[in-house]
């Protein structure tokens, strides 16, 4: 019996002796085969990402095509100023240019024209609230992205044409690309509806407007 219990007792003293030497042999094995794995090289990709100026004030220069209703599409200049009254809403104001063409009317007949040239100047003025939505980024380059939105417009005004001052309901949308951090690009579709009786008709027309713009913000 006394030599069992040695037995025991001299065996424990040997695994405690042993266990640790164990436990640092497999800690270092393990490490040696972590050492030899392939590690990646990971290097982080500076960005160069344009972001509007602090500043909340934005004037715009815009060119483009008014089709009026009943009187063709012609070009359209115009400016725009907006002040952004955070980063998802805007109140923009705008200034419109164009000339109406002749109606079929007009050309198919070859009479006397229904406008004078001072009556087809189409001048109009608008008050619009804008909503920024689905902001995103484009990447143009591996090093270089631009930051874009797309926003929905609406407002009302006056639109001058065929001698009188129209009321003027505008519904729009567009697609800004910010290029650098005080400028940028952005594509626009208005429909300027209000009413026109110069056919001897009083009807509410649907006038649509395709237009490119270049803002500054300051």
């Amino acid at each position: 019996m006394e030599s069992r219990i040695l037995s025991i007792f001299l065996s424990l003293i040997v695994l405690q002796s042993w266990l640790p030497t164990a436990l640092q042999a497999a800690e270092e094995k393990q490490q040696e085969e972590q050492n030899s794995l392939i590690q990646p090289q990971i290097e982080r990709t500076e960005f160069n990402e344009s972001i509007i100026d602090s500043e909340d004030f934005e004037l715009a220069a815009y060119i483009g095509i008014l089709s009026v209703e009943d009187f063709g599409a012609n070009p359209v200049l115009g400016i725009k100023l907006a002040y952004h009254v955070n980063e998802d809403i805007l109140v923009q104001f705008d200034y419109g240019l164009s000339d109406a063409g002749l109606t079929s009317f007009e050309v198919l007949s070859g009479g006397a024209p229904l406008l004078s040239d001072e009556e087809r100047q189409l001048e109009y003025y608008l008050v619009n609230l804008g909503f920024n939505l689905l902001p995103g980024e484009a990447f143009v380059t591996d090093t270089s992205t631009f930051n874009t939105t797309f926003y929905v417009m609406a407002g009302i005004g006056s639109t001058q044409f065929a001698g009188d001052d129209r009321f003027t309901l505008n519904l729009g949308t567009g697609y800004r690309i910010l290029f650098a951090d005080a400028f940028s690009f952005s594509i626009d579709v208005s429909d300027l509806i209000f009413n026109i009786d110069a056919l001897g008709e009083d009807k509410v027309t649907h006038n649509l407007q395709y237009s490119v713009a270049l803002s500054w913000f300051f």
